[in-house]
């Protein structure tokens, strides 16, 4: 019997600013911020030059059966929207914390798949960042030639503008880069150990 797995559903269009103000600072220490959101964007090469292609966020579920992390959530959507291995496609990820060892294998699996698929990761927060399986994770998404970084001021204001139902409130970093060179250091810092 083939293990369970949540059917593709359609992503969310907005996020509130509440939600999104309270997900993604950049924080070492994140208490009570259990959920993961990816925000995303898929671009499909159109003749040497990117569509607009689709966007939209993932949180992570939780099932009576399993848990479907956000990053998963995007993977099964991904293979029910775009079943064309040949084309090539540019997809960013801004997402509230870092991919788990599981859901790195995953992603790199996905990867072998659609060859031509470029993927961007831009994180806040980096999950359970001393723990030696997750910065192995995040070092195989690396080698595999998965673009990672901490999400800056840049990628919030993009994120605001156009995952967040703002409403016409304008973007205010206020506490969003509170700990972004502590975690730029520790990022690169994992990712130059071998």
């Amino acid at each position: 019997m083939e293990p369970w797995r949540p059917s593709p559903r359609k992503p969310r269009d907005w996020i509130d600013p509440d939600t999104f103000l309270f997900h993604f600072p950049n924080l070492r220490y994140a208490n009570g911020r259990r959920l993961c959101y990816l925000c995303f964007q898929v671009e499909r090469e159109d003749h040497c030059s990117y569509d607009d292609g689709d966007w939209g966020i993932f949180e992570s579920e939780v099932h009576p059966q399993a848990r479907c992390h956000a990053e998963l959530c995007f993977l099964y959507w991904f293979y029910d929207q775009y079943p064309s291995r040949d084309e090539h496609y540019h997809v960013t990820w801004w997402v509230s914390w870092s991919p788990c060892p599981t859901c790195a294998e995953k992603v790199i699996e996905f990867l072998e798949e659609y060859r031509n698929l470029e993927l961007s990761i831009f994180t806040s927060r980096l999950y359970f960042s001393r723990h030696e399986d997750y910065q192995q994770g995040l070092r195989c998404l690396w080698n595999s030639g998965v673009q990672l970084d901490i999400m800056s001021y840049d990628d919030f204001e993009y994120c605001w503008d156009t995952f967040v139902d703002h409403k016409g409130m304008r973007f205010q970093r206020r506490h969003m880069l509170k700990d972004y060179d502590f975690l730029v250091t520790e990022l690169e810092e994992i990712l130059r150990c071998e």
